[in-house]
């Protein structure tokens, strides 16, 4: 008998369909968020309100859920570019495989006894460092395919334009766990909080599993379309080798290689957003301790406007690297944020002004947004596709370091300072326009290649 027609929405593929990539790579952003912020905000803000956590346990707690995110890519990354199941896509697979991961472990959690429950987190704190260990390992997982899957499908063109619409996924991810998630855990507890958390991570599953990745791709084990080899399988296999190799050539010189030194810089002074940099780290404390705001008065910023400003950020970004081009939004944004974080510092009379640091910080995080999401852009035009998952993760692995690196120094570099935060913010300008040197690096380079790649076309 022949088959029927196949439905156009399910003949969609990422490769083909604009929509289908973006709309995929959106929905997993948008899951990579809600667990980052379910341990670092959510969960961690419900303890100190109990006054049921202190700092080691806190330190311990972010540790368990955020080292899979800081290292873990150094091997996920390689993994996935070795082991490849090219019949169903180079890689939806893995994304599936995280998904389900992510999934499975929550599922576990939920059988068990909440470790809160009593008030006694003393024993139940291996349970849970236990779980956002594990959790994390999937969700890291799921955010170095789905970075190795934008590499392969997004036009260098698109990327900058792709990637705000992604990072703005994933605040709304981080806005649901810190929001939605927060509420329930302080009302509900542990467990309730998973059983909200497991239906919306199951529908997200379900993207990847029914849009395929390429033409020709299986998207179950038991299709019968079988007679056409997938255009995935013709990519060649990597070996472990092959893998070392091709990054050791990709980063040997030119723009690729001076990208480490910027990726390792980028986030060091601030501006991440995330609470991680010299300055981020310190903004609870400047402005409750030192500017004497109430946690209320600083949570409803943070959570509000300043997460909107974030967001607002990367989608003009986004359409500002898509017109002008990415390294030029780079170097104009760089340089505007470091002379705000320098203004900022130099205004330190007005600090008392509650209107006043309002607005700043919100302009600062706007153009720090904007930053950001043509920093991930670059990163990615600068990513050879088949070692997407492996090149891209260094990558990220190193801006992950340098943010670490920034907040780890901070209370030492303070203290230094006599406790001065607008002597701090002057050091963290200082290190944010540093960057323009390894930008220069790459530009040059950059332009470089495009007029050997045009001289060579004219020959």
């Amino acid at each position: 008998m022949g088959s029927m027609s196949e439905d156009p929405c399910m003949s969609m593929t990422m490769q083909d369909s604009k929509l289908g990539r973006l709309g995929t790579l959106c929905v997993l952003y948008f899951s990579q968020g809600v667990p980052w912020a379910f341990i670092t905000v959510a969960f961690v803000a419900v303890l100190v309100e109990n006054d049921a956590i202190v700092d080691d346990q806190v330190a311990a707690l972010t540790l368990a859920g955020t080292l899979p995110w800081m290292f873990g890519k150094l091997v996920l990354g390689p993994l996935i570019d070795r082991v490849r199941f090219p019949s169903y896509g180079l890689r939806r697979p893995w994304i599936i495989i995280a998904q389900l991961g992510m999934i499975v472990t929550m599922g576990t959690f939920l059988t068990l006894d909440d470790p809160l429950a009593d008030g006694n987190l003393e024993s139940g704190l291996p349970t849970i460092m236990l779980f956002f260990l594990i959790h994390n390992i999937f969700a890291t997982l799921q955010d170095v395919s789905s970075d190795a899957l934008a590499v392969d499908l997004i036009p260098e063109e698109d990327l900058a334009r792709a990637n705000g619409f992604m990072f703005a996924s994933k605040g709304f991810g981080f806005m649901f766990a810190a929001i939605v998630l927060g509420g329930i855990l302080s009302a509900s507890g542990f467990q309730a909080a998973l059983t909200v958390q497991l239906p919306v991570l199951t529908a997200i599953m379900m993207v990847p599993i029914f849009l395929r990745e390429r033409p020709d791709d299986r998207r179950f084990p038991w299709d019968t379309n079988t007679e056409v080899t997938s255009s995935s399988a013709e990519v060649d296999t990597m070996s472990f080798g092959d893998i070392v190799t091709g990054l050791r050539s990709a980063l040997s010189g030119g723009a690729p290689a001076w990208a480490l030194l910027f990726a390792a810089m980028m986030w060091i002074g601030g501006g991440m957003g995330a609470g991680m940099g010299m300055i981020d780290v310190q903004f609870p404390f400047l402005f409750i301790e030192e500017l004497n705001w109430s946690d209320t008065e600083y949570l409803a910023l943070k959570g509000g406007l300043i997460t909107l400003a974030t967001l607002l950020g990367v989608l003009t970004g986004g359409e500002l690297g898509r017109r002008f081009g990415m390294q030029n939004v780079l170097w104009w944004g760089i340089i505007v944020g470091a002379t705000i974080t320098t203004l900022w510092s130099l205004g330190r009379s007005q600090w008392g002004d509650a209107g006043i640091m309002t607005l700043v910080w919100i302009v600062w995080t706007f153009v720090w947004g904007i930053v950001g999401n043509n920093v991930v852009a670059m990163l990615m035009s600068q990513t050879e596709s088949n070692l997407g998952g492996t090149q891209f993760s260094v990558y990220m692995t190193l801006i992950n370091v340098g943010a670490l690196s920034g907040t780890l120094l901070s209370p030492s570099i303070l203290d230094t300072l006599g406790g001065s935060f607008p002597n701090l913010f002057l050091i963290g300008a200082v290190l944010q326009f540093s960057l323009l040197f390894p930008l220069s690096k790459i530009r040059n380079a950059s332009i470089g290649l495009d007029s050997f790649v045009e001289t060579t076309e004219s020959e």
